[in-house]
């Protein structure tokens, strides 16, 4: 009987742990979703920018900040949300510094040389990258840790490549 007992509460709590780490991933894969959403508005502005896509990367910051303040920590880890919160935040509010400055010297092209255009983007996406470097380690750590408490293996990110070979252009 206590043989059955000591199977019966393995079973049940093998069972926990998988639901937990299934949930988990479903947890991460919603907050990598909704960054990759937004990874793909900001792509679209590097390689048109104008008004609309813009506008875009802001919209699906906002609304990606939306489904993460609707999310819970999961079992009281609030570090990997509260990470994706900050990012999301800093991508919403680029659009209207950097990425707003940057469409303007776009627009005006006529009032600068292309080398002042080039010159001044450089040192916007620079200040962009300043700002984004420790936010962006902040968030791969917290997910790191996340992924390592629940028993669950991290998948690389296809829109990393995307942005590689972006940048590589």
């Amino acid at each position: 009987m206590k043989h059955l007992f000591i199977f019966c509460f393995l079973l049940i709590t093998s069972f926990s742990i998988y639901a937990n780490s299934e949930d988990a991933i479903a947890y991460n894969d919603k907050i990598v979703s909704e960054q990759t959403k937004i990874g793909e508005a900001i792509l679209a502005f590097s390689t048109n920018p104008n008004d609309f896509s813009l506008t875009q990367i802001r919209t699906q910051a906002e609304n990606s900040l939306g489904v993460l303040n609707g999310m819970k920590p999961m079992d009281g880890n609030k570090d990997f949300l509260v990470a994706a919160k900050a990012l999301f935040k800093f991508y919403a509010g680029i659009t209207k510094n950097e990425y707003k400055k940057i469409l303007e010297l776009i627009q005006e092209k006529d009032k600068y040389t292309s080398e002042q255009i080039t010159a001044k983007i450089n040192e916007l996406t620079e200040s962009i990258s300043k700002k984004e470097v420790p936010l962006d380690a902040q968030f791969k750590d917290a997910q790191v840790a996340f992924a390592k408490k629940y028993n669950f293996t991290l998948r690389k990110n296809d829109l990393e490549e995307k942005f590689k070979d972006a940048k590589e252009e």
